[in-house]
């Protein structure tokens, strides 16, 4: 029973966090969404908001992470891009959250004493490169192409990604599908 608590906490912070951001979720909010009390929050989170928000990105990450290693172990690069961007798409047309990255928005949201928070999205983006780039070499690029190209494949969702949110569609999704294309291509 603790452990679905924790669970459910984790996911409605997940959820607030990309709705409203990491610096406009409170604490207690996370309690109320998850149906705990305060208290029950730093019996699971003793560091409090920020060992959750810690948590909170594995969780995203372990959705995320093995999706595009799948996409990347079974497609050539084209592919595999249209298909990391259509994942990104159909999450953001789903539900009623609006669009955006949890990730994104914990890094985003973090103070300047919170470098831990800042350095665990670093690692999940970079977690989230890989795949491609590996996809990439394997393809013949070279090494610091495949870095480049793998990079800006994520950048390029990330910032569509806050596009979508200020366009309230996905088409930006779209856009940086088909630019990264070409890039691909060239």
């Amino acid at each position: 029973m603790a452990g679905d608590t924790r669970k459910r906490m984790i996911r409605q912070a997940a959820q607030l966090f990309r709705a409203q951001g990491y610096a406009g979720t409170g604490i207690r909010e996370v309690a109320e969404r998850a149906g705990s009390n305060r208290g029950v929050i730093y019996h699971h989170f003793p560091g409090g908001k920020t060992e959750m928000a810690t948590e909170v990105m594995a969780y995203i990450d372990g959705m995320v992470s093995p999706g595009i290693a799948a996409v990347c172990a079974a497609q050539e690069p084209i592919p595999a891009m249209r298909a990391i961007l259509e994942a990104a798409k159909l999450v953001m047309a789903s539900g009623d959250q609006p669009a955006g990255c949890t990730v994104a928005a914990i890094a985003l949201g973090a103070g300047p004493d919170e470098q831990p928070l800042r350095s665990t999205a670093r690692e999940v983006f970079r977690r989230w490169q890989e795949p491609f780039r590996e996809c990439l070499a394997r393809n013949g690029f070279s090494a610091a192409d495949a870095t480049n190209l793998a990079t800006l494949v994520i950048a390029g969702m990330e910032g569509a990604l806050v596009l979508c949110r200020t366009e309230g569609n996905t088409d930006p999704l779209d856009r940086v599908a088909a630019a990264l294309e070409r890039a691909l291509k060239a």
